[in-house]
């Protein structure tokens, strides 16, 4: 069996009778940078910084930043994915880009600001800013595609009405 990554007996786009919002219609265009400041994110986790998170000269490694951001997309999206997404629906990452600005250090707690910066037909972008607890200095920030996926069919999909609807939602609620 070969594997074909694109299929063509799926459809393209949705339906014609379906209006796509304003944010649906330029998911084509390329996204800025992720804001550095606090006041551009609506949706904020806060994740407690472990002593083996540390790399040998005191700063927060790489893989323990990752898993930060990590808990931030889950504490956004998988409510929305599990009550909105149906029941073979999940989501993959297509790419993930992390820009260091600042050194955070064992102890403490680091804030994930979270915001949509796109929602496209198969795919949507997050942006994300961290920072230390009560800190404005903006200490990482990050960039996450994901695809939404059929688990069973094993390829990419849009999302349901319902999903979209609450991202979109989502999108018109936070700040600009």
């Amino acid at each position: 069996a070969s594997f074909h990554a694109c299929r063509t007996d799926r459809p393209k786009e949705y339906p014609p009778d379906i209006k796509l919002s304003r944010s649906s219609q330029m998911a084509q265009e390329p996204t800025p940078a992720p804001p550095r400041t606090r006041d551009r994110y609506n949706h904020w986790t806060t994740v407690s910084i472990r002593y083996c998170d540390q790399d040998p000269l005191g700063h927060i490694n790489n893989v323990a930043m990752a898993a930060y951001l990590e808990q931030a997309r889950v504490g956004l999206v998988y409510p929305l994915l599990k009550s909105k997404g149906g029941p073979n629906f999940e989501i993959v990452i297509a790419r993930l880009v992390i820009d260091y600005l600042n050194e955070l250090h064992f102890p403490g707690n680091v804030e994930i600001g979270t915001r949509i910066a796109r929602l496209g037909n198969k795919s949507f972008t997050l942006h994300h800013a961290v920072f230390m607890a009560g800190e404005e200095v903006c200490a990482a920030t990050s960039e996450v595609t994901s695809v939404f996926f059929d688990v069973v069919k094993r390829e990419s999909v849009m999302p349901t009405f319902a999903l979209r609807a609450a991202l979109e939602e989502f999108m018109q609620q936070q700040p600009a």
